[in-house]
């Protein structure tokens, strides 16, 4: 890439400078417009806001007195809205004195008896209470008896928060949008069994006499509301400096000490990366992370205290099937882009997510390396792809999706990179970052930071990428004649408003035999143009490269030969020019015997993973399989990555007989899911064995009890009452979601449901926790479409006294 960026943006540059006058594009507009995407209008700047609250966790209740610290805005303000989701306000003031309010479902208005003059300096504050089912969720409080297999996986006596979208409205009345940013402090009172982490640094703990501690946090710096949090339980915390010297707390559960290690790996090195490759310091005081139970997302970037879901703990084994690894760098990175700059209005969300989706691909660049960063960038090409066969939507729209603003705005960043050159990237970066910290941008603040660091212009980038919708198709021939090659790139991509012309700095190699290759990078941008390569540094062509290393997201249509094929397989330098290759030669049949042997080469050159399990895919999917494949899989089953070992279990097809050996072996992997799936299999193949596969994997449960609920679902299939007793255990609100979501299949492919199983599947319907309510659903549908057992779950949900919002959930399925 570094060899190639100063003549791409010269050639990007000299272009388009000419193209500009010519062709109008537009920086600061989505080509598809939204209408309610725009900042929200308020009349106040909160400049602090104060909250003091208390809970009662059985009851699910909150207690606050919430103080908010503002300068108006406008001339004669004579009214205030916040946001307060069917919240009861017992009383108001403006600053000490009682003030008219009125309340509805979603807000709360105050009247000044005299209306506010502009600039005035004031508060409101607010005494309530609520009861919420959004914004703060309160774990394990309700749960009464003890689950028969205690673990990691039991269910926890946790509070915390998630503010993201817009929730904290549900238990705070507050202005939650994300255009006012603002100083927070939190006062919280609770148990003094428990630990309690806020935003910002913890000023004071003071003990109560009624067995209570109150811990008083406050921030240094102004935030956005939503990233205010809380987060209640019992841990210890591990503290760790940065080599900058940032404060970092490792909060983690007492008794699992041992695995810290595995679960936070390569957190200081993140902070240390950040904070050179966007070449501003931590903007914060301090760094912590604390793992909750149930948690509705994967992890949130909270300011200065990152939450996230404890399905990320690992142990030594879990490790290789899971890592927090790029869920932590993604989350301390929004610390920056998210905390430290925040989106202006919803269409520009992809400023915090899509950067940080990218910068965790340039940690594992630097830790793991360049394979796994080329495999990563693919999977993203892959996500913005998929979207675009469903609509063209923009990168900057509020409803983008997730496949844009996370993978697509990832990519796109890549291709920005590429086409500026890295260090320049870095600069308007920095630039970008120093020149809004504390406050809000839109993405035309981004692309004014390479005009304001490097000159640059990038209308067209931004416009085909940004403000319009789909990607390029590039249709590709080639041929060699007199000394050179000669290449025919079309974009044969459907054109419209929404989706134009790219023009891109595409590099195209031609590699030979001699192991030499001439390249030339050019400004590809007309529906068809020709580029013509001379043969400087050797005479037979082996293979042509368009866009080495996938850089450019895209479609390509470039038929290639079997000998081409197989000498990209072989000498390609980047591993996912030899994985396309690999990936073409299963549409080639002209000589299936030559195609195997060339497997065989490839898999002892290549070891990473993804090259690997492609060719043992392909071997398995060989009616007659020839000896070299069944060898070739026989050699994946004792690979020393997990994942190919993994590809060679899920892709071995009955009968089998030849595989059954090394599948045994698999009951003893290191691997928890290859030893779920290789049990699995087995005692479906072989029941008569299935007494001796569950002695040997009588063990360790695995993560989320997958192994323990793999073997009680076979010993419930095999009649044994203890095993579903156990599954049934699993199913139930003793467990964290994951657990749970295992235990609900196991019992729907036993088609098992008596009454506990419709009671576990009431109490996760009706949970706010939705990966685990949709769940539920899905299984509570099965039975419910089986008269056997229709009859019942109606008799149970009859029994309940359900609150309104309850049984407009179980309403869902229970048709009455």
């Amino acid at each position: 890439m570094k060899c190639y960026a100063a003549l791409i943006l010269i050639a990007y540059a000299i272009i388009h400078c000419g193209a500009m006058a010519q062709t109008p594009f537009y920086h600061t507009e989505t080509h598809y417009k939204d209408h309610n995407s725009e900042p929200r209008e308020h009349v106040l700047d909160i400049e602090r806001m104060t909250l003091q609250v208390r809970f009662e966790p059985e009851k699910g209740k909150v207690r606050g007195t919430v103080t908010h610290h503002f300068k108006t805005l406008r001339q004669n303000v004579d009214s205030v809205l916040f946001d307060a989701q069917k919240l009861t306000i017992n009383k108001a003031l403006l600053g000490n004195k009682p003030v008219r309010f009125v309340r509805t479902d979603s807000t709360v208005i105050v009247y000044p008896s005299a209306a506010l003059k502009r600039n005035m300096r004031d508060s409101i504050t607010f005494v309530y209470e609520a009861t919420p089912r959004k914004g703060i969720y309160f774990i394990g409080w309700k749960q009464n008896g003890q689950p028969q297999t205690p673990g990691i996986f039991t269910i926890r006596k946790q509070i915390w928060t998630q503010g993201q979208e817009a929730d904290h409205r549900f238990w705070i009345p507050m202005y939650d949008a994300t255009n006012d940013k603002f100083i927070t402090e939190t006062i919280i009172t609770f148990d003094s069994e428990y630990q309690v982490l806020s935003n910002g640094t913890l000023l004071k703990e003071k003990k109560n006499n009624d067995g209570t501690i109150t811990w008083h946090y406050r921030m240094n710096k102004p935030h956005a509301g939503y990233l205010l949090t809380i987060g209640i339980g019992k841990y210890a915390i591990e503290k760790r400096k940065s080599l900058s010297g940032v404060p970092l707390e490792l909060w983690y559960y007492p008794e699992y000490k041992q695995d810290v290690p595995f679960m936070y790996k390569y957190s200081e090195e993140a902070m240390d990366f950040l904070e050179a490759e966007t070449g501003i310091p931590y903007p914060w005081e301090k760094y912590s992370q604390i793992p909750v139970q149930d948690f509705i997302f994967g992890a949130m970037e909270n300011t200065t205290a990152t939450t996230f879901g404890d399905f990320f703990h690992t142990d030594a084994r879990a490790f290789i099937d899971r890592k927090y690894i790029g869920v932590n760098v993604h989350e301390l990175t929004h610390q920056w882009f998210g905390d430290f700059i925040t989106q202006r209005d919803p269409k520009n969300i992809w400023l915090h997510e899509s950067f940080a989706t990218f910068y965790p691909k340039l940690f594992d660049r630097k830790y793991m390396g360049e394979d796994y960063y080329e495999w990563n960038r693919r999977g993203e090409h892959n996500a913005a792809l998929s979207a675009s066969e469903k609509d063209r939507l923009p990168i900057v729209h509020p409803k983008a999706g997730t496949s844009r603003i996370y993978p697509k705005g990832s990519a796109v960043l890549d291709m920005l990179m590429h086409t500026v050159g890295e260090q320049q990237f870095k600069s308007a970066i920095a630039h970008y970052l120093k020149k809004h910290g504390y406050a809000n941008v839109v993405t035309s603040d981004f692309y004014h930071a390479f005009q304001d660091t490097l000159g640059l212009t990038l209308e067209r980038f931004f416009d085909q990428w940004l403000y319009r919708g789909g990607e390029p198709h590039y249709e590709i021939t080639r041929r060699t004649m007199n000394g050179e090659t000669h290449i025919t790139v079309s974009q044969i991509h459907i054109t419209d408003e929404l989706t134009q012309l790219f023009s891109m700095p595409i590099t195209i190699e031609v590699w030979y035999d001699n192991g030499k290759h001439d390249t030339k990078t050019v400004l590809i941008d007309k529906q068809q143009q020709t580029i013509s390569i001379p043969h400087n540094n050797g005479n037979n062509v082996a293979f042509v490269l368009f866009d080495p290393g996938s850089i450019i997201l895209k479609k390509v249509t470039y038929k290639k030969q079997f000998a081409e094929l197989a000498a990209q397989a072989l000498y390609a330098p980047r591993m996912i020019d030899r994985y396309d290759a690999v990936v073409a030669l299963e549409k080639d049949s002209s000589d299936k015997a030559k195609k195997l042997q060339l497997f065989t080469q490839i898999y002892e050159k290549n070891t990473f993973h993804a090259i690997r399990t492609e060719i043992i895919r392909q071997c398995s999917e060989i009616k007659e399989r020839p000896p070299i494949c069944t060898a070739l899989i026989h050699q994946a089953y004792k690979d020393a990555d997990a994942s190919v070992r993994k590809a060679a279990l899920t892709y071995s097809k009955q009968p089998f007989a030849e595989w059954k050996s090394d599948m045994e072996q698999m009951l003893r992997d290191s691997s928890y899911s290859i030893v779920a799936l290789a049990l699995g299999k087995l005692c479906s193949a072989y029941p008569e064995q299935s007494d001796t596969y569950l002695k040997i994997t009588d063990g360790a449960p695995g993560m989320f009890a997958e192994i323990a609920i793999k073997r009680h679902e076979i010993g419930a299939r095999n009649g044994n009452k203890k095993a579903i007793e156990h599954l049934t255990d699993f199913a139930g609100p003793f467990y964290e979601f994951r657990t749970r979501q295992f235990a609900f299949n196991a019992l729907k492919r036993n088609n098992y449901c008596d009454k506990k199983v419709i009671q576990a599947l009431f109490d996760a319907m009706v949970n706010p926790n939705t990966r685990l309510a949709g769940a539920a659903k899905d299984i509570l549908e099965y039975f419910y479409q089986q008269t056997a057992f229709q009859s019942a779950i109606i008799r149970e949900y009859e029994a309940v006294a359900w609150t309104s919002a309850e049984r407009d959930e179980l309403k869902k399925v229970i048709k009455r």
